[in-house]
């Protein structure tokens, strides 16, 4: 999912804000959640390829917790609110630039990344397992995926993690519009209106078939954007911090009560119910988020800051993206033995296509991700290819001036702090 903040590390604060508190430059646990939410998604998808019947539980009840890998997108859209949110909070509520900066911001970051892994779905699924999954690429299936309409528009799927990549991109068209409401009528009301809409175009959905295709952008997820702005609110100069020792606490709670109601009702009803499900998550998620972000839980913090879950949560964007083929690849070439039980298929898996995953995912962000995190702009790219050109061409000849020097910090316009 998409995602970013600065490299500087959470123990450098910035200069104190106008209620006097050091405010981070850097947030290192929620690159530690997203990495967690990734890994999620890649258990959850190595154990439909082992045990397929989704929703029901076709595997032993000691793994039906694998079975709720959609939790993990529900978290990634939390954080995301939440991560784009920091630098208007410490803006009065103002992007940095215009939206229409934003979005172009935005698009930057997300797309070029989003079209490469595109380009590899579909090779891989329409052109080297094509006897088996040719019917997942076709034409309508390139052109609705390159534009991010694969929630509203049906189409073969190259890639079924990828729906949730065209939500959250049309949710950042919302973002300039919560913003404004929050500044003309506060946070807490702009909050509880986006709710009261998307319970209302839930409701009206389910209940009237003209409208059942609104439930195809997944509406919750828009609250759960707003849960994670309205979380971030946390972070203003003006912000009443008395009451969030309780945030935790009732963080915990929710996740509590998520836990029993999937073990209580079982995982055909938590996916009928995903709509409400995912709301008990989402404010769980931006309840704990909120408390970590006033310097509550600080084992949780550290545990989630750690180095490695850090790391990984830095390219936690290509793993979504491009894990489902390299698990494909795994499973089509090396696990799915007819000799072998879905569980050993499973462990099998998990062990081979982990280590894969992860080392074939940091490649990808490599070459098709931290390009675009470093060189924020057309203008960046142009000056570096002008720079090499001049370096390959060799020192000028004597008498001529040397070809224009291009700065190292020329990296086109800054990412807001808290921007991912």
């Amino acid at each position: 999912m998409a995602t970013g903040i600065g490299r500087a590390s959470a123990a450098t604060p910035l200069p104190a804000d106008e209620a006097g508190r050091l405010v981070p430059a850097r947030f290192d646990y929620l690159d530690g959640i997203r990495a967690v939410a990734a890994m999620f998604v890649v258990v959850h998808h190595s154990w439909l390829l082992a045990y397929p019947g989704f929703p029901r539980n076709v595997g032993p009840s000691w793994l039906g917790w694998m079975l709720y890998g959609h939790m993990a997108v529900s978290v990634f859209i939390v954080v995301s609110g939440f991560s784009l949110a920091i630098a208007p909070m410490r803006r009065d509520l103002h992007l940095p630039g215009s939206s229409a900066q934003f979005i172009a911001r935005r698009g930057w970051r997300i797309l070029p990344t989003y079209w490469a892994a595109l380009a590899l779905s579909c090779v891989v699924f329409g052109v080297v397992t094509a006897d088996r999954t040719g019917d997942a690429v076709d034409l309508k299936a390139i052109v609705v995926h390159a534009v991010m309409l694969q929630d509203v528009v049906d189409s073969a799927k190259p890639n079924g993690a990828f729906w949730s990549i065209a939500v959250e991109w049309q949710i950042y068209f919302l973002f300039p519009v919560m913003l404004y409401l929050s500044r003309r009528l506060g946070m807490s009301r702009t909050f509880a209106g986006t709710l009261l809409l998307v319970l209302a175009g839930y409701l009206l959905a389910v209940s009237l078939s003209p409208f059942e295709r609104f439930l195809n952008i997944t509406p919750q997820y828009i609250a759960l954007f707003a849960m994670g702005v309205l979380a971030a609110g946390l972070l203003r100069p003006a912000a009443d911090l008395r009451w969030t020792r309780v945030l935790l606490p009732v963080g915990v709670v929710l996740a509590v009560a998520f836990i029993a109601l999937c073990r209580a009702q079982g995982s055909v009803w938590v996916v009928d119910h995903f709509f409400w499900v995912d709301l008990l998550v989402g404010a769980a998620v931006a309840a704990a988020i909120g408390a970590l972000a006033v310097g509550r839980g600080h084992a949780a913090a550290r545990l989630l800051g750690s180095r490695v879950l850090v790391g990984v949560g830095a390219y936690s964007y290509s793993i979504y993206l491009v894990h489902a083929p390299i698990l494909w690849l795994v499973w089509h070439f090396g696990v799915s033995r007819p000799e072998l039980s879905p569980g050993a298929r499973l462990a099998l898996l998990l062990a081979t296509a982990g280590p894969i995953v992860l080392v074939t995912c940091w490649l990808f962000h490599l070459v098709f991700e931290r390009p675009f995190l470093t060189r924020r702009s057309w203008a960046a790219w142009r000056d570096l290819l002008t720079t090499h050109a001049a370096r390959r061409a060799g020192p000028p000849a004597p008498g001529l001036p040397p070809p224009a020097a291009v700065a190292v910090a020329d990296l086109g316009p800054a990412q807001p702090a808290g921007e991912r």
